[in-house]
């Protein structure tokens, strides 16, 4: 455990050292499931049991009907949008911060992106600023949940399903629960409440495998359009049965993770919630049990010279494993996107984002406390 390697807070030395961190964790578990796939030679076919099995975890994990296998969660948004039906001169919603990939798998249709803030002082799009945004053109939605934050789909589904009552294009909620496997809004699994939903299977994710990804859906007809587009003679973007063997025996522990992760990160949220400089987060769905890949602050403007990189510098130099967040959309140029409204929380989150790395919420108690410690030490001193 990490916590065995804290260090004393005096002297300039670090709060604590997070070198015993590794992750993805090799569980024996995991090592069986490689020694069955070198045993049958399963690791050097094109399918395998595990793929099956993984596909049924998923479907039983996410409550849906079918789930498609796929070589990264990147592929696995532009499948989910293909299959949804959008095509080139659509329009595709989406947040002015976002992962990057997104805003490529939209241009990668043809479709033309049309961006629209986050809630304030968060990180998820804003329901109120869906509605100016859609037009006859508008073909899907693409719904992040983001550093622990689940989007409220719920509200987004009544306008969508409003919208789909009159004339125009079906609008399609494309779920890009690529953070979040484990997280569940009033006991419906994240990943499993929108038309189309995207996971990833990277290296550093939740569920890992160092690459792949999935789809999942309820609707035979945008899993049979993803397939047909995948389809090249085989598979033209395929996960492998090595990868399925290894991603299988971790939905074996993900719920107990999930709880885990979710604890420490409310710790961690109370204890630096006093700290004037820093905005938590806050979950604007109730009934959210979150999965944090990241957990994240807003880091205040402050005084000249104060930047957020010498923050995240500064932690790092404490042993916290955090990082700064996603650049966000707002430099796209008006031949690539459409803009709508100011963007203001968008630019806030895309400027002032710090985010910690996952893997550090399953320690002990004590180590959430100090890491807590670091946080206010590093405050403190750049004053």
């Amino acid at each position: 455990m990490l916590s065995d390697k804290i260090l004393a807070i005096d002297g300039g030395k670090p709060v604590l050292d997070t070198s015993a961190i590794a992750w993805p964790v090799a569980s024996e578990s995991i090592r069986d499931a490689v020694r069955q796939a070198l045993d049958d030679g399963s690791w050097g076919h094109y399918e395998s049991a595990s793929m099956e099995l993984l596909i049924d975890k998923l479907k039983t994990n996410f409550q849906v009907d079918g789930a498609i296998l796929c070589s990264s969660g990147t592929v696995a948004v532009e499948l989910a949008l293909r299959g949804a039906g959008v095509k080139a001169n659509d329009e595709v919603i989406l947040a002015g911060y976002d992962f990057p990939g997104n805003f490529r798998a939209v241009e990668a249709i043809g479709a033309r992106p049309v961006l629209i803030d986050v809630v304030e002082n968060g990180w998820v799009i804003d329901v109120g600023q869906i509605e100016p945004a859609v037009t006859n053109d508008t073909s899907a939605i693409i719904v992040s949940h983001l550093h622990g934050q689940a989007a409220d789909l719920a509200g987004i589904r009544s306008i969508v399903d409003a919208r789909n009552i009159g004339v125009g294009k079906r609008i399609v909620i494309v779920e890009d629960a690529c953070q979040v496997p484990g997280g569940r809004i009033d006991g419906l699994p994240l990943g499993g409440i929108g038309n189309v939903s995207a996971l990833s299977f990277g290296g550093s994710k939740l569920l890992s495998a160092g690459r792949g990804g999935a789809i999942l859906s309820n609707d035979p007809d945008i899993l049979q359009r993803a397939r047909i587009f995948a389809q090249r003679g085989n598979e033209a973007f395929p996960l492998s049965p090595l990868q399925a063997a290894v991603l299988c025996p971790q939905f074996d522990t993900l719920g107990e993770m999930t709880v885990a992760r979710n604890a420490n990160a409310i710790r961690l949220i109370h204890s630096t919630s006093s700290i004037d400089d820093l905005i938590g987060l806050t979950q604007i769905v109730e009934g959210t049990l979150a999965a944090y890949y990241k957990l994240p602050w807003l880091l205040k403007d402050r005084t000249p010279g104060w930047a957020r990189a010498d923050f995240v510098q500064a932690l790092q130099a404490e042993g916290v494993p955090v990082g700064e967040g996603f650049r966000g959309f707002l430099r796209r140029s008006p031949r690539r996107c459409r803009k709508v409204g100011t963007l203001v929380n968008s630019q806030i989150a895309a400027q002032q984002t710090v985010v910690l790395h996952h893997p550090v919420l399953l320690e002990a108690e004590s180590t959430i406390d100090l890491i807590g410690e670091a946080i206010k030490k590093v405050i403190s001193n750049s004053r």
